[in-house]
């Protein structure tokens, strides 16, 4: 799917010279010398995350988002994205309890999201200063967007592994368990399991009760060949239902609304000199859907990462624009339904926005 041409630099071989070798379950600063994080400089290796709860860069409710240009993770407040500071990690957030934690795979390059190359996944504390590795199985290849199950026990993420005889490794959607020290934090994640074989693409989302992930799967196209739909994989049954079922029409970032009503994704609406993507709410299980966004939303032709409120009220979104007039992405935020006008989040920044998620 399009994931793949979204402006990506392929891996050096410099990420693997820049790596510190620790063992799952030891502790360090996320700022290691790495080319993930070419500002930051020296590794501090800590003995143990403090005892004292750490502090959120941004308090309340928050988004976290990655900076492509250059490379940097921030958090914002998201009604209006007023407080706003660049941290040293990023990506997922345990859903709850105090203090959260981020969850990401080293060694990976989130512009482009469909490489697996990084073989260590890293819990940091909110504030980005200390961080534990809970795994580094060499056998595996992450994808640079692991995710926290809601009630933070599992982790899921698109993977490779390749101790399982002579290649093609073991391509698709991985589940493992999550343990926690005595205090409920993350210190390791072990019995890695292949739940959803899949080729290529690696965007996921989970229910809001954990029972249910949402992927982007193959389906038969109308021209005989195949496309990408939407698809629900329920853990219970071990089975995935396709809740899009667009034949000739590929859809790509699904997001589960956290009372687990709806999924939103995007879709490829139109290719007039640019690729027109829009995003669309359905039923989990499939039905009517719901058109939120044009190109009169933004106007800008592409509409990125939708991803959903803690209460299922509100969708935030990337627009921008990769070709002519080219424009930086931007996180934008407008009710789940499309009503009312977006609210543009980071026009005062100066950067492109693209993934990202809310803090619940």
């Amino acid at each position: 799917m399009f994931t793949k041409s979204i402006g990506g630099r392929s891996q050096d071989s410099s990420m693997q010279r820049n790596r510190v070798v620790r063992g799952a379950g030891d502790y360090h600063s996320i700022g290691g010398s790495n080319a993930l994080f070419p500002h930051l400089k020296k590794a501090i290796v800590l003995l143990a995350f403090v005892t004292s709860a750490s502090q959120a860069a941004v308090v309340g409710e928050v988004i976290a988002a990655h900076n492509m240009f250059p490379g940097t993770y921030v958090v914002m407040s998201a009604s209006n994205g007023g407080q706003f500071a660049t941290v040293n990690c990023g990506l997922d957030l345990t859903h709850g309890g105090s203090p959260r934690y981020f969850l990401q795979a080293l060694n990976t390059p989130i512009l482009l999201p469909d490489l697996y190359y990084g073989n260590e996944l890293v819990a940091a504390d909110e504030d980005c200063t200390q961080s534990v590795m809970i795994s580094d199985e060499p056998a595996m290849r992450f994808s640079s967007t692991p995710h926290w199950s809601p009630d933070g026990n599992q982790i899921a993420v698109y993977a490779e592994r390749w101790d399982t005889g002579n290649p093609p490794p073991e391509r698709g959607i991985y589940l493992a368990d999550v343990t926690h020290d005595g205090m409920g934090r993350p210190i390791g994640a072990a019995n890695f399991r292949l739940v959803i074989p899949s080729a290529g693409e690696i965007l996921i989302s989970w229910s809001g009760d954990g029972q249910r992930i949402a992927y982007v799967g193959s389906a038969p196209s109308s021209t005989g060949g195949s496309q990408a739909d939407i698809f629900v994989y329920d853990l219970a049954s071990g089975t995935s239902v396709n809740v899009t079922n667009t034949p000739g029409t590929n859809e790509d970032h699904p997001a589960y609304s956290p009372i687990s009503d709806r999924i939103a994704f995007i879709r490829l609406v139109d290719v007039r000199g640019a690729y027109l993507y829009d995003i669309f709410t359905v039923p989990a299980w499939g039905g009517a859907e719901t058109r939120v966004t044009t190109k009169k939303t933004t106007g800008s032709p592409t509409n990125y990462f939708p991803c959903f409120s803690p209460d299922g009220q509100y969708l935030s979104f990337a627009s921008g624009s990769w070709v002519a007039p080219i424009k930086d992405f931007d996180i934008y935020r407008i009710k789940a339904n499309g009503s009312g006008k977006a609210t543009n989040l980071t026009s005062k920044r100066s950067g492109s926005f693209l993934y990202h998620v809310w803090r619940r």
